[in-house]
């Protein structure tokens, strides 16, 4: 096993400063969190909108770090702390991110999509056995990636690790931190719009890991939308599709759908998940082709994947005595809807359904224009009860008038499901699902008490992106 120590030298090699004289020192870590900073470490002042990390450095030296990143020095920086001096903290973080990265030479995998990203990164690293590190939570962006890699065991052959983006470049970034053997892009759709423009900026966005990648590497992308495929295959030609119909590189032989989970056939392989959603398969696919790529038995494959813990509120099912909720509020676009939507209809089987739905975040100029579209999907499936909160009121509002079933609409989500509460008889089949900032989950605990079985979910609250 490959052993790493941070030291003087090995930090300002990666953050590309000069060496200079006098006693090296050594560091027991890397962290950016004054609040949980161990003695030896070295700490990384990030600034923000709304706080400078210069101002933290005597708290980090109070905590026992022996060294400070910073962008500024002052007098009032304890004279036992080593500074080094940088232009912007959080590029150095990057950088100390990637000296580890390939001081230790795992095999990395890095996955990156609207949407599909976290659920496809907990299966692969349960996949891939005990030799696998999965990055924390949804550690993702450009302070959580760095974290997660200076964070990873070095007993680790390989990492799973989580690419996300809300605006240009970050995934480009991100990845030259990274240089995945290994790079997926799970899906492209209509998200975070406000930052990436349009469709086409979210497909450039999302293929930049590709550029990122070692030569010798691989990389797999969804089957749909087509020109994913046809870009990714100008950028790595050897790019493989991921799918559930035949026409992909790599698709499942056959699946079913029970209140269970799904379930599916692969290389003559019986899988499954304890979730719910075609989409559920699909991600499991990836983690399955790079599992066959790396030579492994498939068998051992699917009893790991069988034991994955999928993220809570992503397709999630609570039994509530005789009422069935569908969790899946962690993220929301037209694309995750649609599967919503899908999944609410085969759960069902015949139940009434009902769906608490609230805004698509991050949508900018077509926010309108795409609420429209997910009402008029809603509607077209027949969903026996819509309640509405934010940008769906004036879609559904219009719709209203010509549709059989019955829409609620309120100013805010606890006001929309007590309307919603007073219209079910407890037997029903109920979609919750908006984008997470309409923060969903605190109707989770109403739920459980006015129809019974589970208390509170816990919520995972790193607060890191969900694109």
């Amino acid at each position: 096993m490959v052993r790493f120590s941070w030291s003087s030298q090995s930090v300002r090699q990666a953050l590309g400063l000069p060496a200079v004289e006098g006693s090296p020192r050594t560091y027991t870590g890397v962290c950016t969190d004054t609040r949980v900073v161990r003695p030896g470490e070295l700490f990384v002042a990030l600034t923000g909108e709304h706080f400078d990390g210069a101002d933290f450095v005597g708290d980090a030296a109070k905590a026992g770090a022996r060294g400070a990143v910073v962008e500024r020095c002052t007098a009032e920086f304890p004279v036992e702390l080593e500074l080094f001096l940088v232009d912007d903290a959080l590029r150095a973080l990057g950088d100390l991110a990637a000296l580890r990265r390939r001081a230790l030479g795992p095999t990395v995998i890095g996955i990156t999509g609207t949407s599909g990203k976290t659920t496809t990164r907990v299966i692969t690293a349960a996949a891939l056995g005990p030799e696998a590190y999965g990055s924390p939570g949804n550690y993702n962006n450009l302070v959580g990636l760095p974290l997660s890699i200076l964070r990873a065991p070095e007993a680790a052959a390989i990492w799973v690790l989580e690419i996300a983006s809300n605006q240009p470049g970050e995934v480009e970034r991100l990845g030259r931190v990274a240089e995945p053997e290994y790079g997926v892009v799970t899906s492209v759709s209509e998200g975070h719009l406000e930052g990436l423009g349009d469709l086409r900026g979210v497909l450039d966005e999302k293929l930049s890991l590709l550029s990122t990648m070692r030569a010798d590497g691989h990389s797999f992308v969804a089957d749909q939308p087509a020109e994913l495929a046809s870009r990714a295959r100008e950028i790595r030609p050897q790019t493989r599709t991921v799918g559930l119909e035949r026409g992909a590189d790599v698709h499942p032989d056959s699946w079913s759908l029970t209140r269970d989970g799904v379930s599916w056939r692969w290389q003559g392989v019986e899988f499954g998940l304890a979730g719910h959603g075609l989409h559920l398969i699909r991600d499991a696919m990836f983690a399955l082709a790079i599992a066959d790529r790396l030579g492994l038995d498939l068998v051992e494959v699917s009893a790991r994947v069988r034991g994955a813990s999928l993220p809570p509120m992503r397709g999630e099912i609570r039994q509530l005595d005789g009422l069935t909720l569908l969790v899946d509020c962690y993220n929301a676009n037209p694309a995750s809807f649609r599967a919503a939507i899908e999944t609410l209809t085969a759960l069902a089987e015949g139940r009434r359904r009902a769906a608490l739905v609230g805004t698509m975040l991050e949508l900018g100029g077509r926010a309108g224009e795409l609420h429209e579209q997910v009402a008029a999907w809603l509607v077209d499936a027949g969903i026996e009860i819509i309640a509405a909160v934010g940008e769906f009121a004036a879609p559904l509002s219009r719709l209203r008038a010509s549709y059989p079933g019955r829409v609620i609409l309120e100013e805010d989500v606890i006001a929309a499901y007590g309307a919603l509460a007073a219209e079910l008889r407890g037997d029903e089949v109920v979609l919750v699902k908006a984008s997470r900032g309409m923060r969903f989950e605190r109707t989770l605990s109403f739920f459980g008490r006015d129809f019974g079985g589970q208390g509170d979910l816990e919520i995972d609250g790193s607060g890191a992106s969900e694109a």
